[in-house]
């Protein structure tokens, strides 16, 4: 994991990393090749709320007395709400994800506790401030998808991007909440996320993980590409077995998936099932015991040449 170290002033730092002994040290470390201690921070700003980005940013405030900000949408991971867990819980189960599975979640959300010091307080971000930095300014930009309230930076051809636009991989369209607890299409917002930024002024990509590159647009343009067509494997997988619930997807894409890991499988297959519910090619059904059942749709059934009606398919009367 990265974190960036702007000189200002205000001396800034991006991100801050996981609340580990490791981590600690490579920062102090880091810090020193600048000729800097952790008290001379004024400002930390976390581009979301993932441990491994803002674990340390609350020692480091205490020490410093940095002002911290971060956006609002992420502020129940910021301030450990418990109710997280219980919204986890409820997401899986309309997912399908058996119980058995529920103290694996359970312990990995607890692990992940570990990593970080709740930040009890911060300033809010909003899309479009902007932040003075030195001779510049550092430019907001709201990019959710990933997480609720992701934000990237953008200043003189710079993009600092977090965890949604990385060099190697794809960043996992995570299940996120409104605050009644009710499951947030994350995917398109992500591809939303990924299509302003291939529209920025920016030249280099500072990512939340691997080294800088370049061509921010391109890379964009191929994570788009990528869900894309993960997206048709999920529509054809889904046409081969039949009504399922994501999680039958999900162990049919990715068997052999661990109790750890299952919660990631479920909500990129989510992720993908939210995309084709949204271009009418998938449909959603509550089966029997509450669990969604996703289906193909009549344009999807209408594009493999199977022309059965809706209505002939759940015993309506055809016209």
């Amino acid at each position: 994991m990265n974190a960036y170290l702007l000189p200002g002033p205000p001396v800034t730092l991006v991100d801050a990393g996981p609340k580990t002994p490791p981590a600690w040290e490579a920062l102090l470390a880091g810090l020193r090749a600048h000729g800097l201690s952790p008290a001379e921070i004024r400002r930390i700003v976390l581009t979301h709320g993932h441990p491994d980005h803002f674990g340390q940013a609350a020692a480091l405030a205490r020490i410093s007395g940095a002002e911290v900000l971060a956006h609002p949408a992420d502020g129940p991971k910021y301030t450990a709400d418990r109710n997280v867990a219980d919204h986890v819980l409820e997401a899986l189960r309309l997912a399908g994800v058996p119980q058995a599975f529920g103290p694996a979640v359970l312990d990995a959300l607890r692990q992940s506790r570990k990593l970080f010091d709740p930040l009890t307080a911060f300033t809010p971000l909003a899309d479009g401030a902007a932040l003075p930095c030195g001779e510049g300014t550092l430019q907001v930009v709201h990019t959710p998808g990933h997480s609720a309230g992701h934000i990237a930076l953008v200043a003189d051809g710079a993009l600092i991007a977090g965890d949604v636009l990385l060099e190697e991989t794809s960043a996992n369209p995570l299940v996120e909440f409104t605050p009644d607890g009710g499951r947030v299409r994350t995917l398109p917002l992500l591809l939303a996320s990924l299509r302003r930024l291939a529209a920025l002024p920016a030249e280099t990509v500072f990512p939340g993980h691997g080294p800088p590159f370049r061509d921010p647009a391109a890379r964009a343009a191929a994570l788009v590409d990528h869900h894309v067509r993960r997206a048709e494997e999920v529509a054809g997988a889904l046409a081969a077995a039949g009504p399922q619930t994501a999680f039958a997807l999900a162990q049919r894409l990715f068997p052999g998936t661990d109790a750890l890991h299952v919660m990631l499988a479920v909500a990129e297959v989510m992720g993908h099932l939210d995309l084709l519910v949204a271009d009418g090619r998938v449909v959603e059904a509550a089966s029997p015991d509450g669990a969604i059942i996703y289906r193909a749709g009549a344009r999807e059934r209408t594009a493999r040449g199977d022309v059965e009606d809706d209505g002939a398919r759940e015993g309506r009367p055809c016209p």
